[in-house]
């Protein structure tokens, strides 16, 4: 019988997982509450209070709660929802649906960053685009700074986040 589950790395202890090569630090995130909105962005930016643009791929956003684009209509939350805005189809024309187990994030700091997402990517990092969805190291991602410093976060489906440690373990120790 063949045993495929050897073929892959086994998940790291991600509360206390970290890459610290070539001038990048990788480390997981903890980011439980994430929403994704789908619909009338502007409506749900008034309704939200929230950014209803959103960061797009390397673009800057600051603080606990903070929207990124992903598409012409839909949105990223991160952080809880205000109390005005449900879960599920909302009448003023936008949907909210809790996306929180059903992604990974990785932060990525240091000088080496650049260099890294030469690697990793094809975006621009001096032009990211209006959009944070990204192919990172060959799978959907979203990327976007997370602070005026440079520090940038990665989400990846849960599913894919062994694969995306090993890629940069490897890379990262060439």
């Amino acid at each position: 019988m063949l045993d495929h589950a050897a073929k892959w790395d086994a998940a790291p202890d991600w509360g206390a997982a970290a890459l610290d090569l070539k001038g990048v630090t990788v480390r997981s995130l903890d980011l439980p509450d994430l929403a994704l909105v789908s619909g009338d962005l502007a409506v749900f930016g008034h309704v939200s209070g929230l950014d209803p643009q959103g960061a797009g791929a390397l673009g800057t956003v600051q603080g606990d709660i903070y929207t990124v684009r992903l598409t012409r209509d839909r949105l990223l939350v991160v952080g809880p929802l205000p109390d005005r805005v449900k879960e599920s189809w909302n009448e003023a024309g936008f949907a909210v649906t809790l996306t929180g187990g059903a992604e990974h994030v990785f932060e990525l700091t240091g000088e080496g960053v650049t260099a890294l997402l030469s690697r990793a990517t094809t975006v621009d990092p001096a032009n990211g685009g209006p959009a944070a969805t990204v192919g990172f190291a060959g799978i959907p991602s979203v990327l976007y700074r997370h602070d005026p410093s440079g520090g940038l976060r990665l989400h990846v489906e849960r599913g894919l986040a062994v694969y995306l440690w090993s890629w940069l373990k490897t890379v990262l120790e060439e």
